[in-house]
């Protein structure tokens, strides 16, 4: 067989996993996410945080509200307290293409942090953005 022949295979080939590339690319598949915390409350101890967050449920599900924390992080040091909270949505399509549109149907999240020491002044830190977030006093947030 002449290379002349074989060329239109490997075009074809080629074209395909072009193809198969850019579907990838745009592609949203299920998986965790580190949220954005929006506000942190600190227990009358000091001891435990309440990470608090505003989560959407998408047009497209069945009504269920199905966000759930699949990991927390927190790293302490003398001066400061990092945390973290990771969600997911098992009721998601494993796999979508495009934008997935949210409603303004936000819901406030709340998940508790333990401290091995309180916190007694510690600046906290958000993981995944390293901003600073403001702790309010039992009964203030």
């Amino acid at each position: 067989m002449s290379n002349s022949l074989k060329k239109p295979g490997v075009i074809a080939v080629s074209a395909a996993l072009l193809v198969c590339v850019a579907l990838a690319m745009t592609a949203y598949v299920r998986r965790a996410h580190w949220q954005t915390i929006a506000w942190v409350t600190s227990s009358p101890d000091g001891r435990t945080l309440t990470a608090t967050f505003v989560v959407y449920k998408s047009e497209d599900d069945d009504g269920r509200f199905c966000w759930e924390a699949t990991d927390t992080e927190v790293r302490e040091s003398p001066s400061q307290v990092t945390i973290g909270v990771q969600m997911s949505n098992p009721c998601a399509p494993l796999l979508s293409w495009g934008t997935t549109a949210l409603p303004d149907n936000g819901r406030q999240f709340d998940v508790r942090l333990h401290l091995r020491t309180p916190l007694n002044g510690r600046t906290v830190i958000e993981k995944e953005s390293r901003q600073r977030i403001e702790v309010a006093r039992p009964g203030e947030g």
